[in-house]
């Protein structure tokens, strides 16, 4: 064993001489270890940089794969995956004009954000909310100029959001419904959706303007839009659309179409006659029964954030004068008898506690409410759960017009 040892030394001790260098510059040492280099050796490494290279390409075919797919979505569903058509079609909306598309699977967002901007001259009402609204057309409001601001599925950053829409450009309209629903301000850990996130830089722009906590939900990574422009299920369903659509979305001067949905220069939609004939009385109440059970479990909760949020919002449009009614949207009457009795239900009510502090707070008349009996909306008036048709939502504008009535009257008397 020492011998052995010994030897192992002796040769660790020669292997630390400096071998001199060739003339190309090259030591000895890199020679010698080349010429150990076999045949066998040198025909694995040939095959290892094979391996890198099929790894390459197929990262590379991958990639290619996913552009194609991002295209593609892009372009077969521009209205909802395409910034610059969407701005394009809120701008023909602005001009007056309306705007078919295959359904409402759209960016409501972006599209407001670019109507409000391209408006002529300042609406006299706004109304904010959800897509309850969808159906409002302007003229529910008669005398009053009115614009529905409606986004699909607000939370409380939309409110914060739309509103720096109408102040950016300088057309904050001088009265506005401002709608406080059911699941408006659930608190962000507990959504399943993404729809708010295009509202992001407005909703930003006003906090900071308000000096509000500024949330930033998405700092790193792929945003949800980018991995909807990737999808391929989505893509398959694109592709099925266009293939099966008789005639491609476009601007109009129709009301209504007989297979496209209608986006009108008022913000508000008209299905189409197809869609109108599926929206049968079976289909709402099965419909409202569906996501009454989906709710009756889960109180939706308040963000202190939001709640904050929104308190700030409301006093800096009462310091710029606007005035504001708050609404409560109706339900279906099937809808609200089964959540009757539910934690859902401890829920609502606190929502309705929060906006009666905010009326009392700032004298904001409350219209509408959650209970379709306070405003005389029946079921037959209801695709589903919650969004109902014109006549409902014209009784709720009413409540507006005989207040504002009020408050004109008011005026005059005091001047």
């Amino acid at each position: 064993m020492d011998l052995i040892a010994a030897g192992e030394h002796k040769r660790a001790q020669d292997d630390r001489r400096m071998l001199p260098r060739a003339e190309n510059g090259q030591r000895e040492s890199d020679r010698a270890e080349r010429e150990l280099i076999t045949k066998e050796a040198e025909k694995k490494l040939g095959n290892g940089e094979s391996g890198v290279k099929y790894v390459l390409l197929m990262a590379m075919l991958f990639l290619i794969g996913l552009t194609g797919i991002y295209s593609a979505n892009k372009n077969l569903a521009p209205v909802l995956n395409d910034d610059e058509k969407i701005e394009s079609v809120g701008k023909t909306l602005a001009s007056g004009k309306s705007y078919l598309t295959y359904d409402l699977n759209i960016e409501t967002r972006l599209l407001k954000r670019s109507l409000i901007e391209g408006l002529s001259e300042v609406p006299e009402l706004a109304i904010l909310g959800a897509s309850h609204w969808q159906e409002a057309p302007a003229s529910l409001a008669g005398n009053v100029k009115a614009f529905n601001s409606h986004v699909h599925r607000d939370y409380f950053e939309d409110i914060l959001g739309v509103s720096n829409m109408f102040v950016r450009v300088g057309k904050l309209p001088k009265k506005m419904i401002i709608t406080i629903r059911d699941n408006q301000f659930k608190p962000f850990h507990k959504r399943t959706d993404w729809l708010w996130v295009p509202i992001m830089k407005d909703y930003q722009e006003m906090a900071t303007r308000l000096n509000l906590p500024v949330m930033d939900y998405y700092p790193n990574g792929l945003t949800p839009q980018v991995r909807q422009k990737i999808s391929l299920p989505l893509l398959k369903a694109n592709v099925e659309r266009y293939l099966q659509a008789p005639i491609a979305p476009h601007a109009s001067d129709l009301k209504v179409h007989p297979t496209l949905d209608t986006l009108h220069p008022d913000g508000s939609i008209t299905w189409s006659t197809l869609h109108q004939q599926a929206f049968t009385p079976e289909r709402a109440r099965a419909e409202a029964l569906s996501h009454a059970y989906a709710q009756r479990p889960n109180a939706p909760g308040i963000d202190p954030v939001g709640r904050q949020s929104v308190d700030a919002m409301l006093a800096f449009l009462k310091d710029q004068g606007v005035k504001v009614y708050l609404a409560h949207p109706p339900f279906n009457p099937i809808y609200w008898e089964a959540v009757q009795g539910s934690p859902y239900m401890d829920g609502i009510e606190d929502i309705r506690n929060m906006t009666r502090e905010w009326s009392a707070k700032y004298d904001m008349p409350i219209i509408g409410g959650f209970d379709p009996a306070k405003t005389g909306c029946t079921s037959d008036m209801y695709i589903d759960g919650e969004h109902s048709n014109s006549v409902c939502l014209g009784k709720i504008i009413k409540q507006f017009l005989v207040l504002d009535k009020v408050e004109q009257l008011t005026a005059l008397k005091g001047s």
